[in-house]
C-alpha cells in the first residue's frame, strides 16, 4: 500500500465523559501489516535507558476480514451481529446475525410456527446420533429438533421439543 494512514486503536468509552470501559478479551481478524504514519516505540523503564525505534507500520485488527486488497469491503465476514462504521473501507452488508441467525429469528416469530412438547423412545445407538440441527419427521410432517430431555439409558423414554414447521430449505442437500 502506498498511502500513509493515520494509526487506528480501537477504544472503547464508558460513559458521556468518555472513560475508558473495561473490555474483556475479544476477537478480531488479523488482516496483516498496514502502512502508517511513522511512530516511536521505547523500551526500557524509569530507572533504566532504552532504545527507541521508529516504525511505519501496524499491525491491523478489525471486526471484519480483508477479502481483497488491504481494507473490508461489502463482501468481507464480520464478527458483529450488527456491523458499524468500519475504520478503514466500507461496512460490510453481512454479519453474524444476518448469516446465522436471522432464518432461525424469523422461524421463531412466524405466527405459523409450533413448538411441540411430546413423549419418545429413542433407541440408544440413535441418540448417541442425534444432533440438535437434524431435522425429524413426526406424523408426516418435519420439524427442527430443539430438544432431547430427560432421556433414560435403559428405555430411551424422553420428553422431545420440536419446532416447526421446518424452514423451505432444511431438506434441500
Amino acid at each position: 500500500m502506498s498511502q500513509n494512514i493515520p494509526i487506528y486503536i480501537p477504544t472503547y468509552i464508558n460513559n458521556q465523559e468518555y472513560s475508558p470501559a473495561r473490555v474483556l478479551p475479544r476477537l478480531f481478524f488479523y488482516n496483516g501489516l498496514i502502512d502508517c504514519q511513522p511512530y516511536y516505540i521505547e523500551s526500557g523503564s524509569l530507572t533504566t535507558s532504552g532504545v527507541t525505534v521508529q516504525q511505519s507500520v501496524f499491525p491491523y485488527f478489525d471486526n471484519y476480514n480483508v477479502v481483497s486488497g488491504s481494507f473490508p469491503t461489502v463482501d468481507s465476514k464480520s464478527l458483529l451481529f450488527n456491523n458499524e462504521n468500519a475504520a478503514y473501507g466500507q461496512i460490510p452488508t453481512e454479519n453474524l446475525y444476518s448469516e446465522y441467525w436471522s432464518t432461525y429469528i424469523s422461524l421463531l416469530y412466524n405466527p405459523y410456527t409450533r413448538l411441540l412438547n411430546c413423549k419418545g423412545i429413542i433407541p440408544l445407538a440413535d441418540y448417541v446420533k442425534i444432533q440438535l440441527n437434524d431435522v425429524v419427521n413426526f406424523r408426516g410432517n418435519y420439524y427442527h429438533l430443539r430438544a432431547i430431555n430427560n432421556y433414560s439409558l435403559k428405555t430411551g423414554d424422553c420428553d422431545i421439543q420440536l419446532l416447526g414447521p421446518i424452514i423451505s430449505d432444511a431438506l434441500t442437500p
